[in-house]
């Protein structure tokens, strides 16, 4: 089993259904079984005992599907408080700070309607840690005042939405252009009670701080900072990693004929092992866990078993649950025990 932890990259009219992609990264590999007995991920590429994983959410927006209209009712909110008031009152110090900061609190307090995915003053404190601690992000705001303003913008969308109106995979575009989808999954809660998680570009919506009525529309509390999305499919994002982490894995993407099907329409998540992951398996078992000699099923298989096709963010990974990969009768098994592991 292997943990799993998240980081959240961050483009790009009207909330509609979306097809779009996520990858984790493997940065481990087990000792690789023999070839093709379906069992676990154990089989073939072997288990993978340490993955830290990353979220890169692609973009491959499509438009024509059915749209929902942003012309909802205004709505009615008569109190005569300000935005930043009102958040102040929720305990989101922070978000009403960078508000009143930015001049943005006087535009979200005149006009509408918006929803506004707030996140939490434990966000924002991450985001700081990020930027090189709070002075060196102060300074960076007032150096570059676009991007606090571009930031925050990328957090509100037109429309007042309550938390029972965002579906799975929703899509829509923000304030500063760029796009947000919604993910809806069936979880338990501590008690093991039934309950719904709804997270907007991974950032889970906080259950005690949603549906919070703003001047002009309504409020939800996310668990993170969101980043505007990267553009091009899954083979251009894996191709563009900084890190150049995913070389292997590439090839055998390429090898398995699984271009398009990744630069698609459909929804899927990859489990990508690294390049270090491959190299750790060859190095246990003293041979690669693929040549190019081995030929296109061969690929086919391995890369299958790390395919699932639907959006699958670590916020909507439960206490243990099985999911279905692209190869027939395999199945991921998702665990949580201190972190997430596969």
């Amino acid at each position: 089993m292997a943990p799993v932890n998240e980081i959240i990259t961050t483009p790009s009219s009207t909330f509609l259904p979306h097809s779009s992609s996520y990858v984790h990264f493997s940065t481990n590999l087990g000792n690789p079984a023999t070839t093709a007995t379906p069992r676990s991920v154990t089989s073939t590429i072997g288990s993978i005992n340490n993955v830290a994983s990353e979220n890169l959410i692609i973009d491959d927006f499509h438009q024509g599907r059915n749209t929902i209209n942003f012309d909802n009712t205004i709505n009615q909110f008569n109190s005569g408080e300000t935005i930043a008031n009102l958040l102040k009152r929720e305990g989101l110090f922070a978000m009403a700070k960078y508000l009143r900061q930015s001049g943005l609190d006087k535009v979200l307090n005149d006009t509408g309607p918006f929803t506004i995915f707030i996140p939490t003053d434990k966000a924002f404190r991450a985001l700081l840690v990020q930027l090189g601690g709070p002075e060196k992000a102060e300074q960076k705001f007032k150096e570059n005042p676009r991007l606090l303003s571009g930031l925050l913008l990328h957090h509100v969308i037109p429309g007042d939405f309550k938390t029972e109106s965002l579906q799975e995979e929703m899509t829509g575009v923000s304030l500063a252009g760029t796009q947000l989808r919604v993910n809806v999954y069936d979880m338990h809660d501590h008690e093991w009670n039934d309950v719904k998680v709804t997270t907007i570009n991974g950032a889970r919506i906080a259950p005690n701080k949603r549906d919070i009525e703003i001047p002009q529309g309504i409020a939800h509390a996310v668990d993170r900072v969101m980043f505007p999305l990267p553009v091009g499919d899954l083979l251009q994002t894996l191709a563009a990693d900084r890190e150049q982490r995913f070389g292997i894995f590439l090839r055998i993407l390429q090898a398995a004929g699984f271009e398009d099907i990744l630069t698609g329409t459909k929804t899927y998540t990859i489990f990508a092992p690294t390049d270090a992951a491959f190299a750790a398996t060859a190095a246990q078992t003293g041979q690669p866990v693929w040549s190019e000699t081995d030929g296109p099923e061969a690929a086919k298989t391995i890369a299958s078993k790390h395919i699932m096709p639907t959006t699958l963010y670590s916020a909507g990974m439960r206490y243990y649950h099985q999911k279905d990969t692209l190869r027939p009768q395999f199945t991921l098994r998702i665990q949580k025990n201190g972190g997430y592991t596969i």
